[in-house]
């Protein structure tokens, strides 16, 4: 039999946190892990219990892809926690963070500059599907997720959003390309450099013409400001600066066009690839 990653105690003890949280707040948190909005969800003892309730009854708990967004939930929670007992130092809110980090302990998880990490997990994901896939309904969704925290008042959780589209896209095409990588490498500098040798996006190459490898250059730059705003100024870790609307937007429109420029540039080599095949 399958084992959950997360254990039924650990998993009780934030959705007892999150039954607290507003409606609003409870979609964004879950948002957070890329899990979409549940439509129909049986009542149990309120709107906002019976809204968690249908969040959990849609997750797979023995899956790894499940659990990597289950875990980007908790991060937020924790998160969340941990400015609130900066505003509110006579709350007993450290205590709630220690006791929930020591159920992640005993689960094999351990918290690691805000994001929780085991090696268990990430055996597990090598071979597991992505909350981001490859296609242009993927892009448009977590474009659209982003674009809904922009406009409800959240541009923090807006580049959250957008980092995470790029992540997932760039660790999708290692996997597709059969290129080597750390999966549970969360730097898209890194893994930005990683794809560009298969899709032939290194501004270096011999083989491209000068206004090429000037807008290539351009992208990698690109990549290098959204890892530091999504690092400075979104939900991702402790942030140093609340970030304008238009930052968040510059930061999502940023992901869109790398992920569709990235898109057709795999379409453009598998075609090339078939070509020569044929």
């Amino acid at each position: 039999m399958t084992r959950d990653l997360i254990s039924k105690t650990t998993r009780n003890e934030f959705r007892e946190l999150l039954a607290g949280y507003t409606l609003r707040e409870i979609e964004m948190t879950f948002d957070a892990g890329g899990f979409i909005s549940p439509t129909n969800y049986p009542p149990v003892g309120g709107q906002r219990r019976s809204l968690v309730e249908g969040y959990y009854a849609n997750i797979d708990f023995t899956s790894a892809s499940h659990d990597k967004g289950l875990l980007a939930v908790y991060e937020e929670i924790i998160e969340n926690l941990t400015q609130a007992a900066e505003r509110r130092p006579e709350h007993n809110h450290p205590a709630t963070i220690n006791a929930l980090l020591r159920r992640m302990e005993r689960d094999g998880f351990r918290c690691q500059d805000g994001h929780f990490v085991s090696e268990t997990l990430n055996l597990a994901i090598v071979h597991a599907p992505s909350l981001v896939q490859l296609t242009e309904e993927s892009i448009q969704e977590h474009v659209y997720k982003a674009r809904h925290k922009i406009a409800n008042g959240d541009p923090a959780g807006a580049i959250a959003n957008a980092y995470t589209l790029v992540e997932e896209f760039l660790k999708q095409f290692l996997r597709k390309t059969g290129t080597a990588s750390n999966e549970s490498e969360g730097d898209i500098r890194a893994l930005y450099k990683a794809v560009t040798a298969p899709l032939h996006l290194d501004p270096k190459g011999e083989s491209l013409e000068n206004y090429l490898k000037e807008i290539l250059e351009g992208l990698q730059r690109q990549i290098g400001g959204l890892f530091e705003l999504a690092n400075k100024a979104s939900n991702r870790h402790a942030r140093r600066y609340n970030p304008a609307p238009h930052h968040a937007k510059l930061a999502t429109n940023a992901a869109l066009t790398l992920c569709e420029f990235l898109l057709d540039s795999h379409k453009y080599q598998q075609k090339r690839q078939e070509g020569r095949a044929s």
